[in-house]
């Protein structure tokens, strides 16, 4: 990869994306093979909604927690630092857990909502008393209560993000009101950032699109030591989302888009706020295309 067609890349394109999801990291119980969760039930009818990003923490970060260097209250502060919201459904040990240490964390408690059964509003319980109320008192429209049925608790959901983020609801909303970056120092930008690498380029050689990336991330004075985080969680948000696939050619390996990647960077593409942006795109793609072939 030529380092300075990436910068371009970098600049003049991806610096221009028009970021109008919200990156939602939702927690709860998990189902049985007899029983579903209301958190996994949740998802399926939120992630309907193609301006909303859900993620489950352990998806994200269970790799990274196997590695001896990481701990459960380092990756907390970069889920509060990649996420727009974190919202809890309380349904099982683990998920009050989560709300205290969630509640005890400055980072993460701005951010933090929390799905209660309403049957459970008035209890004099350690959970109702304590964390629950300590996040009323920041902000009570942060916490949701909801009677034991799915759809309220849809509904109850959908009214929360629709006033709290104004284009959530509006079907007529392009993205043409505002410029919203998520830089390569989140896990949003490197997702971003690696699917527009693999437009241009078709494929990459997975060690060159490393450091590529890892050189840009550097001379833009982010924190080193975030780097191996943030890129192995959005690897781990393009492969669960079905956006690449990794190849291998006479020992070499690569990633390439799928035909979902390739669709969703297209569908990118005719939003970024820049003059003449087909000639900027084209222009792009024609050098990287005369490099390869002559």
């Amino acid at each position: 990869m030529d380092i300075l067609k990436v910068k371009q890349i970098y600049q003049e394109v991806f610096l221009y994306i028009q970021h109008s999801n919200i990156d939602l990291f939702l927690c709860g119980g998990a189902s049985s093979k007899t029983n579903a969760s209301n958190r996994d039930l949740l998802r399926k009818r939120l992630e309907k909604n193609d301006k909303l990003s859900i993620f489950y923490p352990e998806d994200m970060f269970m790799e990274l927690l196997s590695r001896k260097k990481y701990d459960l209250f380092t990756l907390e502060n970069f889920l509060a630092e990649n996420s727009d919201l974190i919202m809890i459904v309380c349904e099982s040990p683990g998920s009050f857990t989560e709300l205290g240490a969630f509640t005890s964390n400055d980072k993460t408690l701005d951010k933090l909502v929390v799905l209660i059964q309403k049957r459970y509003k008035n209890d004099k319980s350690f959970i109702m008393q304590g964390p629950v109320r300590y996040i009323e008192s920041k902000n009570k429209n942060n916490v949701i209560y909801f009677n034991n049925d799915m759809d309220d608790m849809e509904k109850a959901v959908e009214c929360y993000l629709s006033s709290k983020y104004w284009f959530y609801g509006n079907k007529k909303y392009a993205r043409k009101y505002g410029r919203y970056t998520k830089e390569i120092d989140l896990i949003s930008g490197q997702f971003y950032f690696i699917m527009l690498l693999l437009y241009f380029y078709n494929r990459v050689e997975i060690k060159d699109m490393n450091e590529a990336i890892k050189t840009i991330y550097h001379e833009r004075k982010f924190e080193p030591s975030r780097f191996e985080v943030i890129y192995t969680a959005a690897l781990k948000r393009l492969y669960k989302e079905g956006m690449l696939v990794k190849e291998v050619e006479d020992g070499a390996y690569f990633y390439r888009l799928t035909q979902k990647g390739y669709y969703n960077v297209k569908k990118l593409l005719k939003d970024i706020m820049v003059d003449d942006r087909d000639k900027v795109i084209n222009g792009i793609r024609l050098n990287i295309i005369t490099d390869q072939y002559c």
